[in-house]
């Protein structure tokens, strides 16, 4: 299947669900009734894209194009894997550390992944 663009008819039965779920809630709030609903409406929303959205992929690759589920590919070596969690996140603290040392102005209250 060379086509990779979903249809028209696929993102409507996707959309559905939210736009359902848009409906009742300005239904609910200019009427005033079932407003308590409007958290469980969402949440089948939600529920709905999920399912849908999944569903979809699975028959397309089910007749032969499994590019949602092949086209991401994981870092070959470790280097570049390291050097992506040292620059952010969980290991950035290290970096200020290095650079700054244990005394930096922009520092005052410490350093590590708790201050």
């Amino acid at each position: 299947m060379k086509n990779r663009k979903p249809s028209a008819a696929a993102h409507v039965i996707v959309l559905a669900g939210p736009l359902l779920a848009l409906l009742y809630t300005l239904v609910a709030l200019t009427g005033g009734n079932g407003v308590r609903f409007i958290s469980g409406a969402w949440f089948l929303a939600v529920l709905w894209v999920f399912l849908t959205a999944f569903s979809g992929a699975l028959w397309r690759a089910y007749h032969g194009d499994r590019y949602a589920f092949t086209a991401y590919t994981l870092p070959e070596k470790d280097e570049e894997r390291f050097d992506w969690e040292t620059r952010t996140g969980r290991y950035s603290w290290r970096r200020d550390y290095e650079e700054g040392g244990p005394f930096d102005d922009d520092y005052p209250f410490g350093h590590g992944p708790i201050a």
